[in-house]
């Protein structure tokens, strides 16, 4: 068979499967609302960091000290909208991603600077932490 007729025969399958009505994999789709984002306000800094734990990432202890940097440093008064995520991509190398929203550089200084902070790094990040790659953004303007 001609390569260009299995080409079309293929695409043809995969236009029918998702056009289908009545396809249960359609009901089962989340939409996502362009106002479910969170969106940085001029000044804010979005600070991300993606990390490779010393556990496999389905471990006991990686849920314990993912579950554990939530509890501590999303209490912290100058951190919004923290956020923990596991990848699923084999395209990045990191297990992990935190990430969080300063209104400003102050906040972000005031968190770098904060006790609680200071003690997950040193307690916990430095030594279950193998690798990591820290990311700070703000808006294009």
């Amino acid at each position: 068979m001609d390569i260009r007729i299995i080409g079309l025969l293929f695409i043809s399958c995969l236009f029918f499967s998702c056009n289908r009505s009545g396809d249960d994999s359609q009901k089962n789709q989340v939409e996502i609302s362009k106002d479910s984002s969170v969106r940085l306000e001029k000044g804010n800094i979005k600070h991300t960091v993606m990390f490779n734990l010393q556990y496999d990432s389905d471990s006991s202890e990686a849920k314990t000290f993912l579950q554990d940097g939530q509890r501590i440093l999303s209490a912290l008064p100058m951190v919004k909208n923290f956020e923990v995520f596991r990848q699923v991509s084999s395209k990045n190398g990191y297990q992990f991603y935190f990430s969080m929203i300063f209104e400003d550089q102050t906040a972000y200084q005031a968190y770098n600077e904060h006790p609680e902070h200071v003690r997950f790094v040193k307690e916990r990040w430095e030594k279950e932490v193998t690798d990591f790659l820290e990311a700070d953004f703000v808006n294009v303007e």
